[in-house]
């Protein structure tokens, strides 16, 4: 399976950067055997824009079928607002890329994940 990952801080120094989330997300698809077909991180950017750089270019690259899974830290990190959440999970499913959460532990590239997570209906 080839993943994206996807990382997001909102303040850069501080101590918070991306390079944290982005190691262990490159762990859990290693741990997967899934190859991580491309990285993308926002840095200094508030999840609360729909519009991001990275994260218009990850959108661009599902599109494109670049990989099989979008690979985050925590939803949070990925859309601040639940109908941001839900419309990229729409996108994701409609073109039958997974997504998974470490945190909340949710990964759709199972069926177990699918059923508990289900979009659209």
């Amino acid at each position: 399976m080839r993943a994206a990952i996807y990382a997001r801080v909102s303040t850069t120094g501080q101590g918070q950067s991306p390079e944290m989330p982005v190691r262990e997300l490159r762990e859990y698809c290693e741990r997967r055997t899934w190859q991580i077909a491309g990285e993308y991180a926002d840095a200094g950017i508030s999840g609360t824009k729909d519009s991001r750089p990275e994260l218009n270019k990850l959108m661009a690259d599902a599109h494109r079928r670049r990989f099989d899974a979008v690979v985050v830290w925590k939803f949070d990190r990925f859309a601040r607002s639940v109908s941001h959440l839900l419309r990229a999970l729409e996108t994701f499913n409609a073109l039958g890329v997974a997504f998974v959460s470490l945190s909340e532990q949710i990964d759709t590239s199972t069926p177990t994940g699918k059923m508990v997570f289900t979009v659209g209906g």
